[in-house]
């Protein structure tokens, strides 16, 4: 079986998910899954508030992991939407990964493959 789909991954930061998701709806994708993650990577810790103790910084950064799965034609869309509304230029603002997917099932249609995206 040949398919060519293709799982997108993306960390990005917690406060460019407003933009993405509107860039991601504005393509002919099925959807995509977004969650809230903590982690650490090259980006500075925000400081954060501590009550009477005054200020400390963060251990982690909030982060939000994107998931979409896409036909080969759509990957450099969905990497051009993620990365033109999530840069501002600076390291450490998040990565993204692609895998290759070997077979997708629509649960309620139950189609396989290409069509149950």
């Amino acid at each position: 079986m040949n398919l060519a789909m293709k799982k997108i991954e993306a960390v990005i930061p917690e406060d460019k998910l407003e933009p993405v998701f509107s860039a991601l709806t504005q393509l002919d994708i099925g959807g995509f899954t977004y969650f809230t993650a903590k982690g650490r990577g090259k980006r500075p810790r925000e400081m954060v508030s501590s009550g009477r103790s005054g200020r400390f910084q963060s251990a982690y950064n909030v982060n939000i992991n994107i998931y979409v799965v896409v036909h080969d034609n759509m990957v450099d869309k969905v990497v051009d939407a993620i990365t033109s509304h999530a840069s501002t230029g600076m390291s450490g603002e998040g990565k993204i990964f692609i895998y290759n997917v070997d077979d997708a099932i629509d649960v309620g249609t139950k189609k396989r493959g290409e069509s149950s995206l």
